[in-house]
């Protein structure tokens, strides 16, 4: 799988070559500085409704995911307004942002669970759904909506051995515990049990060459089944993960109703490095040069993410010859300090050159900052926002 995520900075030169050309350019004049992700908004436009449509036609639903972008409230509202409407917040902070923005929300901790005070927020945020992990935190919910007057549907995240859990996002339901859980659920007067999710759905196959399905879905198909028969109404079975136009009909068939496109909105999931799909290369990393020895050159860090695969960048300081120049790059480690990246000594470079990387990232655990960038089709590229990371 790694070797296929090396494939996006080709991927981003071969369409949408702007994208790296307006990198350099917008970095050379000094309209934005060094460590800072690039976020082309037209083409998400495209991405989000091509993804759109698909969830229409195949009468799906979906949220969309905005942390691996950064958690920025002008772009969760540029994404809902252009088709997929309501947003999924994996932590407390990603909604209280998206939500301040006027971003409406659909499911709210899924990955991480808001702390015990921060549900009567989370309520008045008015999420669609929220995700519990355990009976403790449906009290919790239960309770704050009781002091709300109100009534929130709560989705279930359940497990059962064998599933696949990334580390450090343990936790769930077991599945084989629902049956004692059910009639506690029961009596929670705060919540209505509507659905079921886990992560992740969907994976690469060992070739490499395609998604399949993890056990997770059995896991989460057999915890509808179970709670159905206890005499809940099942509305949403939630399957995210690789969420795009190519994915959705398959998530539909095989019995999920809801997804939650990330990657996709900027065309990096797996899948995207190897077939030509609808959803275009629409974000670079774009550093500088910062000084040189015998066997590297390095630039400045910041925004960088051990699980990038970064395979190196372009570097110059001219939009129109940016591709002349490559520098293979050298991978981080766990011991690393995101302070500067390294590059294998190549073509001759400058200090103060823009170097551009394409990679998948998570933008909110770095400490990059973000330019959103319109107009570069008509080769006037506006920034529409500069979120700056301090």
């Amino acid at each position: 799988m790694w070797e296929v995520l090396r494939l996006f900075l080709t991927l981003t030169k071969k369409r949408n070559p702007e994208l790296i050309k307006t990198g350099v350019k917008l970095h050379q004049a000094g309209e934005i500085p060094p460590n800072t992700y690039v976020i082309d908004l037209d083409t998400v436009a495209d991405n989000v409704k091509h993804m759109a449509r698909a969830a229409e036609e195949n009468e799906f639903s979906l949220y969309f995911m905005s942390k691996q972008l950064g958690r920025i409230g002008e772009l969760g509202q540029w994404i809902a307004e252009h088709g997929i409407k309501k947003a999924v917040a994996v932590e407390f902070e990603e909604a209280r942002r998206l939500h301040e923005a006027g971003v409406p929300l659909g499911n709210v901790g899924h990955l991480v669970q808001p702390g015990k005070h921060q549900w009567p927020d989370v309520l008045t945020f008015d999420p669609e759904v929220v995700t519990v992990f355990n009976i403790e935190r449906a009290k919790q919910v239960s309770d704050a909506a009781i002091g709300l007057r109100k009534k929130q549907d709560i989705l279930l995240r359940v497990i059962e051995n064998g599933d696949t859990i990334y580390p450090g996002q343990w936790g769930g339901f077991q599945l084989d515990e629902l049956d004692d859980i059910i009639p506690i659920l029961k009596k929670l007067p705060g919540v209505n049990v509507v659905g079921v999710t886990s992560f992740p759905l969907l994976l690469m196959d060992n070739e490499g060459e395609g998604l399949t399905f993890t056990k997770n879905l059995e896991t989460l198909l057999n915890a509808k089944e179970k709670l159905e028969s206890s005499g809940f109404t099942i509305t949403q079975v939630n399957g995210p993960s690789a969420t795009s136009t190519e994915t959705i009909p398959m998530l539909k068939r095989a019995g999920i109703t809801h997804g939650e496109p990330g990657h996709a909105l900027t065309g990096t999931t797996p899948l995207h490095a190897i077939r030509s799909l609808p959803e275009n290369p629409a974000i670079i990393y774009v550093t500088e040069v910062s000084h040189q020895d015998y066997e590297h050159v390095y630039v400045l860090g910041g925004g960088f993410y051990e699980r990038g695969n970064t395979t190196g960048a372009y570097v110059g300081d001219n939009a129109e010859t940016i591709f002349q120049t490559f520098l293979k790059g050298k991978p981080t480690t766990s011991e690393y300090i995101d302070y500067y990246g390294r590059l294998e000594q190549g073509a001759p470079v400058s200090v103060g050159d823009t170097a551009v990387y394409a990679f998948r990232t998570q933008v909110f655990v770095t400490r990059a900052n973000v330019a959103l960038v319109r107009g570069l089709r008509s080769n006037k590229p506006e920034i529409v926002h500069l979120e700056r990371r301090g």
